[in-house]
C-alpha cells in the first residue's frame, strides 16, 4: 500500500470514529449542547490563535486529537438535578480550512483572512428522551423531570458563522436552522478574551467571556413549551412562549500541555436561562433558571502533512 493510500484509509476511519462517536455521545451531547459546557470548549485554542497566537491555526495538513472527558453539568437545558458524565472527544482540521468534532460540528473556513473566517456549519443536535435515561452517567441521579412530556427527537442544524479576531479578543456568531426534530432556529453570539502563558514552560492557550442563545418560538416551544396533551401527562400548566433569549452567561476554557503529544483541557461557566425559558412551568416547578457546568478532557493530539 502506498503512503497516500495509507494517508486516506487512516483519514477515512478517523473521521468514521468521529461520526460514531457523535452517534454514541447522544445524551452527554445534549447536555452538553446546551448547557455551559459546550459553550465553554467550543473557546478553543483555534480562538486563541485567531486573537494572538497565529502560530497555532496555521500549521500545515491535517490535525488530529482524540481522548476522553469527564463532565459535571445539568442532566438537560434547565435542569436541577446534575451528573458527573464520561463522554469520547475527537477532533479534525485541516489547515484552517476544514473542521469536525462531535461538539463544534461539520464546518470549512471560506473566508479566512485579515482576522476573519467566515463559512456554513452542520450540526446534530441530540435527542432529549422523556426518562432521562444517559448511559454516560457515572455519577448524580437519573431526572424525572421530563416525565410526561415526551421525547424531542433529534436533528441536523445546518447554517452559517462568522468570526473575527483583533488581539486579544475573538467575536463569534452562528446561526442554525433545524431539519427536524425542533425544527426551529437558534442563534449563537460570543465574545472571547484569548491568549497563552507561556512563563512555565509549554504555552497553556486559554479563553475566556460572555455569550448568549437566542432562538425562535418554534425551538423554545419544542424543549419548554408545554402542549395540552403535555400538560394532562405531566401535570404542568399550559405554556407557549414566542422567541427570544433562550441563556446568557460567561464560560472560560484552558489547555495544558503533558507529556507531548498529550494535554489537559479545564472548561467550565454559568449560565441564567432567559424569560421566556424560565417562565416555562418545566423550569419555574422542576427546573432552575441558573446552570452551572465544569469539566476536563484529556486528548492525544498529532498531525499529518
Amino acid at each position: 500500500m502506498t503512503r497516500l493510500a495509507k494517508v486516506t484509509s487512516f483519514i477515512s476511519k478517523t473521521i468514521t470514529t468521529a461520526v460514531l462517536g457523535s452517534l454514541f455521545l447522544s445524551p452527554a451531547g445534549e447536555v452538553q449542547a446546551e448547557s455551559a459546557t459546550t459553550k465553554s470548549e467550543d473557546q478553543t485554542i483555534s480562538t486563541a490563535a485567531l486573537a494572538g497566537n497565529p502560530r497555532e491555526g496555521t500549521r500545515a495538513g491535517w490535525k488530529f486529537s482524540v481522548g476522553a472527558g469527564a463532565l459535571y453539568a445539568p442532566a438537560f437545558a434547565g435542569s436541577k438535578d446534575y451528573q458527573l458524565m464520561v463522554f469520547p472527544d475527537v477532533k479534525i482540521a485541516f489547515k484552517d480550512l476544514f473542521f469536525a468534532s462531535v461538539k463544534d460540528g461539520v464546518g470549512y473556513n471560506v473566508i479566512r483572512s485579515d482576522g476573519w473566517r467566515i463559512g456554513p456549519v452542520v450540526k446534530y443536535k441530540f435527542e432529549r428522551k422523556e426518562d432521562g435515561s444517559n448511559p454516560f452517567r457515572v455519577g448524580g441521579g437519573n431526572t424525572t423531570a421530563l416525565k410526561g412530556l415526551g421525547t424531542v427527537d433529534a436533528t441536523f442544524e445546518w447554517g452559517g458563522f462568522a468570526e473575527y479576531g483583533f488581539e486579544p479578543f475573538a467575536c463569534k456568531v452562528e446561526l442554525r436552522q433545524g431539519m427536524d426534530g425542533h425544527k426551529g432556529m437558534i442563534g449563537e453570539a460570543g465574545i472571547n478574551y484569548a491568549g497563552a502563558i507561556e512563563r512555565f514552560g509549554p504555552p497553556m492557550f486559554f479563553a475566556v467571556g460572555p455569550r448568549a442563545t437566542i432562538a425562535d418560538s418554534e425551538y423554545i416551544n419544542a424543549y419548554f413549551g408545554i402542549s395540552q396533551t403535555q400538560s394532562v401527562r405531566s401535570g404542568l400548566a399550559r405554556y407557549n412562549a414566542g422567541g427570544g433569549v433562550v441563556s446568557y452567561g460567561f464560560g472560560g476554557f484552558m489547555s495544558i500541555p503533558l507529556a507531548k503529544p498529550f494535554a489537559v483541557a479545564l472548561f467550565g461557566g454559568y449560565d441564567r436561562l432567559g424569560n421566556k425559558v424560565a417562565d416555562s412551568p418545566l423550569i419555574g416547578q422542576r427546573g432552575s433558571e441558573n446552570q452551572f457546568a465544569i469539566g476536563l478532557s484529556v486528548n492525544y493530539k498529532f498531525d499529518m502533512p
